[in-house]
């Protein structure tokens, strides 16, 4: 071995030393994707697993779009959302990775599609929609603190829609565009 190689595999081991020992004394805690905790819940509802999926990070574990979408927000085509497990206001609060323990998802009748859709219009400037949903999904996410947040997946047809995260406010800046990729 030379003698470069050495020092800097001497100097590799000591960075990774000096890194581990700062995250102990930070008390900075991740996500092990590999052996996650029991209560983490890795599979989407069907109503909406047909758009969106679960991405495991070490921070936290997030909604994505599913394989063949594509999601952005208005006027942007470059920022990826993601609907993350520490989302719910509650959870900004508290430190550590966050992932989901529980979701339920419900297809609204049209005439709640019609409410909620009533209820955006007015209360969103972002939400630019001038009929009612076609479908309209509330998923209903827990996360591993207890709080809950709910995303409702409107769709104007099979291939489009839209996404308002209410956390728990619905907030002009959590609405997104989903497409289906041609």
């Amino acid at each position: 071995m030379s003698i470069r190689v050495f020092w800097y595999c001497l100097w590799f081991a000591a960075a990774q030393a000096l890194a581990h020992s700062e995250d102990e004394a930070s008390g900075l805690a991740l996500l092990d994707c590999e052996h996650p905790p029991q209560s983490l819940v890795s599979m989407l509802p069907e109503a909406v697993a047909g758009v969106a999926s679960i991405e495991c990070n070490p921070s936290a574990q997030t909604i994505v779009p599913r394989d063949g979408w594509t999601w952005r927000y208005p006027g942007s085509f470059f920022d990826r959302p993601i609907i993350p497990a520490y989302a719910p206001m509650d959870s900004r609060q508290t430190g550590g990775p966050r992932y989901f323990t529980e979701f339920t998802a419900t297809e609204l009748s049209a005439a709640d599609a019609r409410t909620r859709h009533e209820t955006f219009s007015k209360d969103l400037p972002t939400y630019g929609e001038k009929a009612p949903p076609t479908r309209l999904i509330k998923l209903v996410a827990h996360n591993d603190l207890g709080h809950k947040m709910d995303a409702y997946f409107g769709f104007r047809s099979d291939a489009e829609g839209w996404v308002v995260l209410c956390a728990p406010e619905c907030a002009p800046e959590y609405l997104f565009l989903m497409k289906k990729i041609e």
